[in-house]
């Protein structure tokens, strides 16, 4: 009866690890860190598996073995574990780190392979396979030290992160996962190595359990705060679709996330646009926009903007908007762009055949600005950018600014 109920408790144990580990690398496949948890459920369901060998071995011999393997594979669920934190928080070992890890590691799998049998005594009680340590310096002096160093490099990176993070949901999750780690590690080394020090405590391997705790808790921060990724639903996909004028959505490193119809047909003819790509990479003015982005980072602010995206086979000018996104809990997800094409200007520029730079030399002049002020926006000389009037006010067949504002309105052009 203990037997069917213990295996059974195991049995729900894998199932629930199995759901969570399939719903998380379902969520987002391409996800290094998903596959990472469910390749981290599947190494844990092993180790369940070979518990349940363990009680289901005819002899004493063959359950030492499973036992073995059972050490064997928990530990590299373990080092699985700690790659999983490291991704997480995009840290990395040294090489004097990588080393201990690796040598340790070694030393106990060697052990395990050559004596397993002769670490630990099984005893069969109630017809339940009871363990109880031999080889006490093996275990507390190897074994234990192994364990210590995975675990602390764990809870190490992820208390850096959760200090040095720069988002409110990366802190929650760093802290939620630090929890459960300390509960599961805390639990599992007192039932596992000081419990069955004591004559009178007699039970089977209960360390599964406690690291499902452990891996319930990285599913409940993966959920609950979504591992920091910005989802298009955020904003409703729905709307965006109508939505004329053209909606980009970039990440926090400039790339572009999402785009509307709108956008996607633009962006058809620009070589090297399409999400994945750097927003400056698709636009004519590089270095201003860069510029611009990293304000609207650093301020959060709202931004109106004339952008020149490079379509084929004119670039289309835009009177743009450009706003952060917030999450729920006051981080930014995302940068919002809505442009809208400025068929005046489109029209002015190709009526008069002037080029993308005398375009933007020109509405920067009926904006007011001075010719020093165009020469340090652009990064030009003040004479390139006299040079560029003169060659505008040929094309326009004018002399002066009076009559380039004249005929920029007529053509119903204004300044942003």
């Amino acid at each position: 009866m203990i037997l069917i109920l213990y295996i059974s408790t195991l049995a729900v144990i894998a199932t629930v690890c199995f759901i969570l580990g399939l719903h998380i690398l379902l969520r987002d496949i391409s996800s290094k860190v998903n596959r990472l948890f469910f390749i981290n459920s599947m190494l844990l369901n092993t180790v369940i598996a070979f518990t349940i060998f363990i009680q289901l071995a005819d002899d004493v011999e063959t359950a030492k073995f499973f036992q073995s393997m059972y050490n064997i594979i928990f530990i590299s669920f373990l080092l699985e574990s700690l790659y999983f934190s490291l991704v997480f928080t995009q840290h990395r070992l040294n090489l004097i780190m990588k080393v201990i890890v690796s040598v340790a590691t070694s030393a106990v799998f060697i052990f395990f392979i050559i004596k397993g049998g002769e670490l630990i005594a099984l005893t069969k009680q109630g017809g339940v396979w009871i363990y109880k340590l031999k080889n006490i310096r093996f275990w507390f002096f190897v074994y234990s030290p192994l364990l210590f160093i995975i675990v602390f490099f764990m809870i190490s990176t992820l208390y850096r992160y959760s200090r040095a993070a720069s988002s409110n949901k990366g802190k929650k999750q760093a802290k939620i996962m630090l929890i459960f780690i300390l509960i599961s590690c805390s639990a599992g080394f007192f039932f596992l190595m000081i419990m069955p020090l004591f004559d009178g405590f007699r039970a089977p391997l209960l360390t599964p359990c406690f690291f499902a705790l452990y891996l319930y808790g990285v599913f409940f921060a993966m959920t609950k705060y979504r591992f920091m990724v910005f989802n298009i639903k955020d904003i409703v996909q729905d709307v965006l679709t109508q939505i004329q004028d053209m909606v980009i959505i970039l990440g926090p490193d400039k790339r572009i996330l999402e785009m509307n119809n709108s956008a996607s047909a633009m962006f058809r003819s620009v070589s090297g646009g399409g999400k994945g790509s750097f927003f400056t990479d698709v636009v004519y003015e590089k270095e201003a926009m860069e510029a611009v982005l990293d304000l609207l980072l650093e301020k959060r602010i709202f931004m109106k903007e004339r952008i020149t995206y490079l379509s084929k086979p004119d670039a289309s000018v835009t009177d743009s908007t450009i706003s952060a996104v917030s999450d729920k809990f006051g981080d930014l997800s995302a940068i919002l762009i809505i442009s809208r094409e400025n068929r005046g200007i489109n029209y002015f520029r190709n009526y008069f055949k002037l080029t993308a730079r005398e375009m933007e030399i020109l509405l920067h002049t009926i904006s007011g600005m001075t010719n020093n002020e165009i020469a340090a926006v652009l990064d030009i000389t003040k004479r390139t950018v006299e040079t560029h009037q003169n060659n505008i006010y040929n094309k326009l067949a004018i002399s002066n600014k009076i009559e380039l504002l004249n005929i920029t309105g007529d053509f119903g052009i204004k300044p942003l």
